[in-house]
């Protein structure tokens, strides 16, 4: 049998003791401590509350040794020798490194792909940046070097939003660094991303780009490539929301004697209901996509077994490549303050900014907008989209003439 002994200073107590498990058969000994049970210590310290604490170990002599430790660091003068030497033993960790193991955690949680390839490019300006000043550790990136950076080139010359999403996915790796005890402060946080701009970063794409695109897509050659973009331009969608299409959410509704075909689903970033009207064309080929043995039934664009920014990223990479050899490049945006002209490189996200153009272009209510869009109101749709109809009223007007007639 043990005692179970009170140790004591001129700056507190500490006793060690064992918490008995209800199998144990000695949990009714309170000294016997030569069993398995977990250990643990009572820790009382002059003017503080008293606390107890797991040892995490069921060895007696590993607790007693802990117990002597916690008592010799209550005294200020050996608890702030044991900081000192902690710090010194602190192994400084190289910038490769460090980035290493961040794309590492990157790739386990996310794939290789889609959120993996942006925050790649985040690691390559951190390592071009400090290969140019010699800097090794990331120990010695401070909050006045990370200013300097961000105002110098490359980032000088980025466009607004893509200077602040590659700074978002920086101060990421900062994060991840702090997180988990490489630096004891995190240097980045003093330095904020710039603001998104107030103004219209994406465009419509014209009626001849919509059918240069539409001509590269040749109803007899690949099928599941045409009917992707198809989904994108008819429907409105995030590529995220196309890559999990369903066949079964295309519905044929019958009201007053009339059927219409509708597509309807829910919205992965707003988590609202988008409900979109299609033509019988549309629906008929969005229906009949060519599935692959591997896909999911009723999902001809996604693949199990893998992540859906990897698919997503996937998708992106084929309609972008239908973009060049359709010679779309560009998308004009409004001319800035200075009336000096302005365009964006052509993506995916500009077919759901063309779908809410032409929707408002045909007299649909920014209201109705919204609700095709899956936003949580019209706030966005006024905002973004509105401002390319120049006179919203008219093509309502114009609308309701052409009901009247049919």
């Amino acid at each position: 049998m043990s005692s179970q002994p009170v140790l004591k200073n001129h700056y507190g107590s500490v006793k060690p003791y064992t918490r008995h498990t209800s199998a144990c058969s000695h949990r009714k000994a309170k000294d016997h401590n030569s069993c398995a049970c977990p250990k643990w210590l009572y820790i009382r310290r002059h003017g503080e509350k008293s606390k107890r604490v797991t040892l995490n170990t069921p060895s007696w002599e590993e607790a007693q040794r802990i117990a002597a430790a916690k008592l010799r660091a209550m005294d200020p003068e050996i608890a702030a020798a044991q900081a000192v030497t902690e710090k010194h033993k602190r192994k400084l960790v190289t910038i490769s490194d460090g980035c290493d193991l961040f794309l590492k955690k990157i790739e386990r949680e996310k794939g290789k792909n889609g959120a993996h390839q942006q925050y790649s490019v985040a690691v390559k300006h951190l390592r071009d940046w400090t290969d140019r000043l010699h800097t090794d550790h990331i120990q010695e990136i401070t909050s006045e070097m990370l200013e300097r950076w961000y105002s110098e080139k490359p980032w000088s010359e980025f466009e607004v939003t893509t200077r602040r999403q590659v700074w978002i996915n920086v101060r990421s790796i900062f994060k991840f660094w702090f997180e988990r005890g490489l630096i004891e402060r995190n240097p980045v946080l003093p330095v904020k991303p710039v603001k998104r701009p107030d103004d219209h970063v994406q465009g419509p794409y014209s009626d001849k780009q919509i059918a240069a695109i539409l001509r590269q897509l040749d109803p007899e050659g690949d099928r599941r490539l045409r009917a992707f973009v198809l989904h994108l331009m008819h429907v409105g969608c995030d590529v995220v929301d196309a890559v999990r299409f369903n066949t079964k959410r295309i519905e044929d509704v019958t009201i007053d004697g009339q059927t219409i075909h509708i597509y309807r689903y829910k919205r992965a970033k707003t988590k609202v209901t988008a409900i979109v009207k299609l033509s019988a064309d549309v629906a008929q080929e969005l229906r009949s996509v060519p599935r692959l043995a591997e896909n999911p039934e009723g999902m001809p664009f996604r693949n199990p077994g893998v992540e859906l920014n990897s698919d997503r990223s996937d998708w992106s990479k084929r309609v972008i490549a239908v973009l060049h050899a359709a010679g779309v490049e560009w998308v004009d945006l409004p001319p800035d303050d200075e009336g000096r002209v302005r365009r964006k490189q052509a993506n995916c996200k500009m077919f759901r900014h063309t779908a809410a153009v032409r929707w408002l272009c045909e007299g649909q209510m920014p209201e109705d907008v919204a609700k095709m869009l899956g936003h949580v109101n019209a706030d966005m749709v006024r905002k973004h989209y509105a401002p390319w109809v120049p006179d919203l009223e008219q093509a309502y007007l114009r609308r309701i003439v052409r009901m009247q007639r049919a």
